[in-house]
């Protein structure tokens, strides 16, 4: 028994001791960035809530799983799309609806992973006979649009009783993000905070970390820019010419369809964190050039197109947290300038009228 409890004291004490040394040295906290987390960090000199804890917004829109569907009613906008449209109080919908507009948001549950597609399976279903808006917002991240575009089906319908019951049935469970002793956390940790030393993306990490040629992009000047692998595994289709026209000719489709509904859509294309601060990136020689925005905000357009990247661009440098340090998404100084282009895009509209 002694020796069995020997060999087995020495596999779990150093164990138990990475665990011990991660929880003292890990300072992050659930609502602090994805990136954070997915790199293991165990110092975070830019924290989103010290970023949110700035802004203090109620929340003036409702959600679609909020809503009556058997009831008619009319709205100034609806908001659809993936994590970017999903800020809670500190996204550019509750901005917009700070304005004095009343602002639909489509949940993230029902509008799934494809949002333009569950847009065109809403809008065949007839729920915007029901509750109507003037200008239904898309939004999508960069890195997806040129596959969310790929394979639409215009004849996609959702049926209302069934969206009825999905609502009705859903359950959201809050993330939890606590350190597990048991878990890969334990060993990964210290490995890629060691591995981060010397290497832009440790082995075991979806993060990239590095230099950058400026301290002025985010809250207490760090000298680095985090983001997500994802934006450079998804260069290839993003800076394919002819795949992001075809997205821009999808959406013009849908947009024509939309107008014989009487309704204006806006579209919005968040750019990857990689492509928007590639500028700032210390030695650029390394990695790709993005010109995935050259190619799209060039092209004409028939709907009505907020143009993200030149709109956000001009403002790095000049203000802190467009995107948050940690995160891969608009902070709430982003989100603002976005609901500020939307607001003043449909004011422009209605005077042209």
């Amino acid at each position: 028994m002694k020796k069995f409890l020997l060999n087995t004291s020495i596999f779990v004490i150093p164990f138990i001791l990475l665990y011990s040394f991660n929880v003292y040295y890990y300072d992050q906290r659930d609502e602090d960035g994805d990136l954070a987390r997915m790199g293991y960090f165990y110092s975070n000199p830019s924290p989103k809530s010290l970023i949110n804890s700035q802004y203090n917004l109620s929340k003036q829109y409702r959600l679609l799983s909020e809503t009556n569907l058997t009831s008619k009613e009319s709205f100034d906008v609806i908001t659809i799309g993936d994590s970017f449209s999903e800020q809670d109080d500190f996204g550019y919908k509750n901005f917009l609806a700070n304005k004095g507009l009343s602002v639909l948001h489509i949940d993230r549950f029902i509008s799934g992973s494809n949002p333009l597609q569950s847009l065109v399976g809403l809008m065949n279903s007839g729920l915007f006979d029901i509750i109507h808006p003037k200008y239904i917002v898309l939004q999508s991240i960069e890195r997806d649009i040129n596959d969310r575009t790929k394979n639409i089906d215009f004849e996609d319908s959702i049926d209302l009783k069934q969206l009825s019951r999905k609502v009705k049935n859903h359950k959201s469970e809050a993330p939890n993000y606590n350190l597990q002793f048991f878990s890969d956390a334990t060993l990964k940790m210290p490995l890629n905070n060691l591995q981060y030393l010397f290497a832009d993306k440790p082995f075991f990490s979806n993060t990239y970390k590095v230099s950058t040629n400026s301290e002025n992009l985010f809250t207490n000047n760090p000298d680095n820019l985090l983001f997500y692998k994802r934006d450079l595994q998804k260069l290839n289709a993003k800076n394919d010419s002819l795949r992001t026209l075809n997205s821009i000719k999808v959406l013009d489709k849908l947009s024509n369809l939309l107008a014989q509904i009487d309704i204006e859509l806006i579209v919005i294309i968040s750019p990857d964190k990689y492509d928007l601060y590639y500028p700032y990136i210390e030695d650029q020689s390394r990695f790709t050039p993005p010109v995935f925005f050259s190619i799209y905000e060039d092209a004409e357009k028939s709907y009505k197109n907020v143009d993200t990247y030149r709109l956000l661009s001009s403002r790095l440098g000049v203000e802190k947290d467009i995107y948050y340090y940690d995160d891969t998404h608009w902070s709430p100084v982003g989100a603002n300038i976005i609901a500020d282009e939307i607001y003043d895009l449909m004011i422009r509209n209605e005077g042209s009228k």
